[in-house]
């Protein structure tokens, strides 16, 4: 990632994220949409994105809108008004003709919630998949190069941890 010299930044504060701005992407992949958190709350944001940023007392919450946003009909309606024939792009404009259904305060905090812990989850289980790829990808290295060799002990896993 890119680092801006913290007097340049300092210019940029109008694109700061804040906890709770939901980010859009604006061009290319139109609509891949995300949440922003506190452990990244003071990060500038790339003009590729659109930054939405909810009042305090507002209407609808920002976790339910950034699942609503996500939701399999709001990505329809985004990618069928998206502009461009090579390169899609959304306008600020188009997205927030966006019609968004609005529950109550209450089914709107428990379906945000819901779904924010499911990509907890998602998150979670993408870090134990790249840690397993590198730990496969040493582990194969070490065996083709005889750092490690292959157990011939049934009662093992597979592996005598001892070199050749």
């Amino acid at each position: 990632m890119p680092a801006v010299p913290p007097d340049r930044a300092r210019t940029l504060v109008k694109y700061q994220l804040a906890e709770g701005d939901i980010l859009v992407t604006r061009t290319g992949t139109v609509g891949r949409c995300a949440l922003v958190t506190g452990e990244h709350a003071g990060w500038l944001f790339h003009p590729n994105l659109v930054r939405l940023r909810l009042p305090e007392a507002g209407p609808v919450g920002a976790a339910y809108l950034a699942a609503y946003v996500s939701a399999s009909a709001a990505q329809v309606w985004i990618r069928t008004r998206a502009a461009g024939a090579v390169i899609p792009s959304l306008s600020i404009r188009t997205l927030s003709e966006l019609p968004v259904l609005l529950p109550p305060d209450a089914d709107q905090a428990a379906i945000g919630a819901t779904l924010a812990a499911l990509d907890d989850k998602i998150q979670a289980h993408t870090e134990i998949a790249r840690a397993t790829r590198a730990y496969r990808s040493e582990l194969a290295d070490a065996l083709m190069n005889g750092v490690l060799r292959p157990s011939r002990d049934p009662a093992h896993s597979g592996l005598d941890w001892t070199s050749w």
